[in-house]
């Protein structure tokens, strides 16, 4: 599965560069939604060409109301709506694929079993 790149919110970008480097920051964003679109159709054009599923992040979040904020929270990075947003779309390529991501097995342990003093443990297969 190939995810595109979520869209840039621009005045975001500049706004946090503001925030995090005062005003001598740039006024001009280090990447633009023009570009990451392009990126995102070449994505999407590579998906088709490999025939694998994929998601269209970069139009799917643009098509919410107020996705600027919404669902960047920096311009370029994902609040926790957004990422719920991400996780319901990857759920929805698994399932039309006919996958489920309940009934799929784990390749490694769950974090939980993994004793951080002998994590090699967790990794040893038990016959």
């Amino acid at each position: 599965m190939i995810i595109t790149p979520p869209p840039i919110y621009e005045e975001g970008r500049v706004a946090y560069a503001i925030s995090a480097h005062g005003e001598s920051a740039s006024r001009i964003p280090e990447r633009t939604n023009e570009v990451t679109g392009q990126y995102a159709d070449a994505c999407i054009e590579v998906a088709k060409e490999m025939c694998v599923w994929y998601i269209n992040l970069w139009s799917k979040v643009q098509d919410t109301d107020g996705w600027q904020t919404k669902l960047l929270r920096d311009g370029l990075h994902l609040t926790t709506e957004g990422n719920t947003l991400v996780y319901e779309e990857v759920i929805k390529v698994l399932n039309e694929a006919g996958l489920s991501a309940d009934s799929m097995s784990m390749d490694f342990p769950h974090h939980s079993k993994i004793d951080y003093k002998h994590p090699e443990l967790a990794f040893q297969k038990n016959d």
